[in-house]
């Protein structure tokens, strides 16, 4: 079948897309930048500027702190790494489908993406620019590495060329080994959903729009290099014709300079260092209409820079792009500037502090009336040297001026600056936990968290604005993009592998919010959730009804608004019914064996008691017996004692006898000798 010719040409095309732009651009540029100028300058302190030279430089900062402050609270809800959204179960996803795509969803958005820096960026843009803008897109990306292999038989050569992720392949025969040596290059799918946010000047939608999804156009206009456009895919020779002067314009913008005012070099004439690096404006617009003959309005992606087309139109189904406008108005798209409004606020509290602190100054150092050649040295006085002596001609030379008392109602108008401030942004200083007045020992916890909760109602819907408005958006949309183009991966979820296919899911229209998005609403609702589950767990009939399953879901939700993210770690669900309690049996047998403990204890003492007793016994019977041998032994010893000394005195006595005896015969021997010797006669001498 023959294609119809195109309703519009090329150049047609362009000419109706460059309209469209310029519209929005200037539109922008004359209204909305001046205003993003003006708040950028308010926050960087730079405004307002002194009336004279002399006065006193000081700038109050309530615009930079309303700001700071709202992005702290909002950032705490969202940024902390808690699911605030998921997807609920239908007939098409079942509820394990639908908790795999919310943890993928989660793992672009903060893993994937640097989530938190996101989040931060878009924010901001919110708070000081209307409406901060944030471009979701699947980025086809492909990575390289080469390796070198062999020698291998052409078997194995052969099936190593075949794999899939081998992108180039090149093999020699080496004769020696008759192997195939070589080297060979991987190619890597690493293709992901990207999530970018845009600053405010490079984001164009038509005056009169009050969406994105139903603008008639829309686009981002980013300054790029010639070189990237190359890398992007746009011949050369197109590229080197692009002109390169609304770069300048959008580099150097006067928003760009007020917010890059502290590293920029304002020099708008800095030469690149090669042709290649010379920046050009691309637009990349999204317009609804009909560009061919056989379709209808239809909206279209065009890719431009200059008066050229750099791609052939695409239709798509809508344009990448997300919007958080805190403070929405109905029908438009851009809201109220939250910094905007409080730019009056920090105008009159810097006058008045400048009116203190010049009156403080012109106190310490007041202005002199002196009497024409009334000094010797009008150098001593201008001087003002601490402790200088000041040589006059009269006494009545030098007399200061008469200065005017401070008003006593400034103390007074400033604090009405304050609450009026409080009263236009909802940032109190009871919600920063800043007065000192409610948070007493006169007030009770929970009056003060009620009054906390009461006074965050505003920063509340700017939470529900940012949760249905951008979060619900930005996870429907990675969904779809997983889906459109089939994403497949492992991710780390838990400390567990978790087996993504998004092929297998439908596109999802829906995304439940949690309705906690308040600062500390969490963990009153865990605490009122946890007293739930001790009440019902104390009841028997409640706590038969509760199952198993009820308490672990219910310990589930506990855990997940305390923010402890690995409780599936700590508990299985589909464990078994316990039996008995193991610690009632437990410390039953401990108290059996406690009591078999003490008999046996019993009945060892009374065995111990036992066997003392029959031991004493035997040592007083032994003690007796001995005492019994003693006696005896003492008696016999005496008996013994008495018959030795019967005997030794009766042998004493006989051997006395013996001796009488022996004395009596050597006496009797003696006498009869000399009996004898008488007896004998004398012999004459000469015989």
């Amino acid at each position: 079948m023959a294609k119809k010719p195109a309703i519009l040409t090329d150049e047609e095309i362009i000419a109706k897309v460059s309209a469209k732009s310029t519209n929005s651009v200037s539109w922008f540029d004359s209204r909305l930048a001046k205003e993003r100028e003006r708040v950028t300058r308010y926050i960087n302190g730079d405004l307002p500027k002194r009336t004279s030279e002399g006065s006193s430089s000081y700038v109050s900062s309530d615009v930079y702190d309303s700001v700071e402050m709202q992005k702290a609270q909002l950032l705490e809800v969202f940024a902390g790494g808690d699911h605030i959204a998921q997807f609920d179960p239908d007939q098409d996803m079942n509820a394990e489908l639908c908790r795999v795509a919310t943890e993928y969803a989660s793992y672009v958005i903060f893993r994937a993406n640097p989530g938190y820096n996101i989040f931060s960026s878009v924010i901001y843009d919110g708070l000081t620019a209307r409406a901060g803008v944030a471009k979701v897109y699947w980025e086809k990306k492909h990575t390289y590495s080469e390796e070198t292999f062999g020698p291998i038989s052409y078997e194995e050569a052969h099936a190593l060329a075949a794999q899939d992720d081998v992108d180039s392949f090149d093999a020699d025969l080496d004769p020696a080994t008759g192997g195939f040596s070589g080297t060979l290059t991987r190619k890597k799918d690493v293709s992901k959903t990207c999530i970018d946010p845009i600053a405010p000047e490079e984001f164009l939608i038509e005056p009169l729009a009050t969406c994105i999804l139903d603008a008639s156009y829309c686009g981002h206009r980013t300054p790029k290099t010639r070189a990237e456009l190359i890398e992007m895919g746009i011949k050369k020779s197109i590229v080197m014709k692009l002109p390169t002067d609304d770069a300048a314009d959008l580099k150097f913008s006067p928003e760009v300079l007020a917010r890059t005012h502290a590293t920029h070099s304002n020099d708008a004439s800095d030469e690149p260092i090669d042709k290649m690096m010379e920046y050009v404006v691309v637009y990349e617009s999204y317009v609804r209409m009909q560009i061919d003959s056989s379709k209808g309005v239809r909206l279209y992606k065009i890719l431009h820079a200059g008066n050229m087309l750099l791609e052939e139109p695409e239709e798509v189904d809508k344009a990448p792009f997300l919007a958080y406008v805190p403070l929405p108005l109905p029908h438009v798209f851009y809201g109220h500037n939250f910094a905007a409004r409080v730019i009056h606020t920090q105008n009159a509290r810097t006058v008045l502090f400048r009116g203190v602190l010049d009156h403080t100054a012109i106190t310490t150092n007041p202005r002199y009336a002196v009497v024409n050649g009334g000094l010797m040295n009008p150098r001593e006085l201008l001087d003002n040297r601490l402790g200088g002596i000041v040589n006059v001609r009269r006494p009545d030379s030098v007399a200061p001026f008469q200065q005017n008392q401070l008003n006593p109602y400034i103390f007074q108008v400033l604090g009405t600056l304050t609450e009026n401030n409080e009263k236009s942004t909802g940032i109190s200083m009871l919600s920063q936990g800043l007065n000192k007045d409610a948070i007493s020992t006169q007030n009770s916890r929970g009056l003060v968290d009620d009054m906390q909760k009461a006074s965050g109602g505003r920063a509340k819907i700017m939470a529900r604005n940012f949760a249905f408005n951008f979060l619900v958006p930005l996870m429907l949309e990675v969904v779809r993009l997983g889906i459109i183009y089939k994403d497949k991966r492992v991710i780390q979820v838990a400390g567990a592998d978790l087996q993504v296919d998004a092929e297998a899911w439908t596109e999802r229209t829906t995304c439940t919010v949690s309705q906690h998005l308040g600062y500390g609403e969490k963990d009153s609702a865990a605490n009122e959730l946890g007293l739930g589950y001790k009440e019902m767990a104390q009841d028997p009939i409640v706590s038969n009804m509760m199952g198993q399953k009820g308490r672990y879901e219910m310990l589930h939700d506990i855990a997940k608004l305390k923010g402890f993210t690995r409780f599936s770690a700590y508990l299985d669900p589909n464990a078994q019914p316990p039996g008995p309690d193991p610690l009632k049996t437990r410390e039953l047998d401990i108290k059996e064996k406690a009591v078999e403990a003490s008999m046996a204890s019993v009945n060892v003492k009374q065995a111990a008691d036992n066997r003392l007793y029959a031991a004493t016994q035997s040592k007083l019977e032994q003690g007796a017996a001995k005492l019994h041998l003693d006696a005896l032994n003492a008696d016999r010893t005496n008996d013994r004692q008495d018959a030795d000394t019967a005997a030794r005195i009766q042998l004493g006595e006989e051997e006395l006898d013996v001796e009488r005896e022996k004395i009596a015969a050597t006496e009797r021997t003696a006498a009869l000798n000399a009996a004898a010797k008488a007896a004998q006669p004398k012999a004459s001498p000469g015989a």
